[in-house]
């Protein structure tokens, strides 16, 4: 017996966890950009506090938006949401790496003028950013394998696969005549 609703008969709770996946992405990716508005790329003190404000704010909602998401196309077996999850996961893993290269690079340049009273906070801003965007950067890459790769189907000794197809009513039949 399984803990999870049967999802193919209900409509109404898959597009509430569909519904909710999305939010969990979307709802903290405004509120950031709200926060992060008007751009300024040229300032190098507001890429610094950007990236602070992303990897805080972003990160963790849009992984767990995005396991969700997964998690539902898989047991729905939609390839195409599962593919949607993956690209949407590159998507995190490219601008992950390209944003944390660029941390590193704004870090150092900005060590240089930091005053010696904050340089204690600017240290432990700086490794917290790059800790937890390269943390992430791996589990969105994980997240992206996942859901281009699809399910374990490898078989084992024996040739029975890893995955065995649920079945409720296993061993239950209609015994006639003993």
């Amino acid at each position: 017996m399984t803990i999870i609703p049967d999802l193919q008969d209900d409509g109404h709770l898959r597009r509430v966890l569909y519904t909710a996946a999305f939010l969990l992405i979307l709802v903290p990716a405004m509120q950031v950009g709200i926060q992060i508005w008007p751009l300024q790329l040229g300032n190098i003190q507001w890429r610094f506090s950007v990236a602070n404000a992303l990897s805080n704010g972003l990160l963790l909602p849009g992984f767990m938006g995005l396991t969700l998401m997964l998690t539902l196309a898989r047991r729905l077996e939609s390839r195409s949401m599962q593919h949607l999850a993956g690209g949407l996961g590159l998507l995190f893993v490219i601008g992950l790496g390209g944003s944390l290269a660029l941390f590193v690079l704004d870090a150092m340049q900005l060590k240089a003028i930091v005053s010696t009273q904050m340089e204690g906070a600017f240290r432990s801003t700086s490794l917290r950013v790059a800790a937890v965007s390269g943390l992430f950067l791996i589990a969105f890459a994980m997240l992206t394998l996942a859901a281009f790769m699809g399910p374990d189907r490898t078989p084992r000794k024996g040739g029975a696969s890893k995955r065995q197809p649920e079945d409720d009513d296993a061993g239950a039949g209609l015994i006639i005549g003993q």
